[in-house]
């Protein structure tokens, strides 16, 4: 579980070092140049999730297709969760609406809620309310 907690501790410390000189940015109240980062890695995976939510919509008695659709949902907030290319703002809040659908689908996924925890850890820590 230390593993998990230190690149995320990492990341948190790297964005409270950088908010200061991005916040006297005037482009940063209207998104900025950060705005459109993305990651063709957490892209594929969102579009996989997108998908299977789309199948699991047409068939939501299918157990074995709602497991699919809630591990695709975790792998693609943990993808987000890690990713170099995207902001903290957009990072964060994106990778919490995955686990949390993950969550939503299978309520057993550990790691998941490991992850969303940690995220809402985070936010609490910085003082910041925790994104619905």
């Amino acid at each position: 579980m230390l593993r998990r907690i230190l690149p995320a501790l990492a990341g948190l410390a790297l964005a409270v070092l950088c908010l200061p000189s991005i916040a006297q940015q005037p482009p940063f109240a209207g998104g900025g140049a950060m705005a459109g980062a993305t990651d063709p890695a957490v892209d594929k995976l969102k579009a996989a999730a997108a998908k299977l939510e789309k199948q699991l919509k047409a068939k939501p008695k299918d157990a074995k297709l709602k497991m699919q659709t809630a591990e695709a949902n975790y792998k693609a907030g943990h993808a987000m969760m890690f990713s170099a290319p995207l902001p903290p703002r957009v990072k964060y809040r994106g990778a919490l609406v995955h686990f949390r659908r993950a969550l939503e689908l299978n309520p057993k996924h550990k790691l998941a809620a490991e992850e969303k925890k940690t995220i809402e850890d985070i936010y609490t820590q910085m003082g910041m309310p925790v994104p619905k």
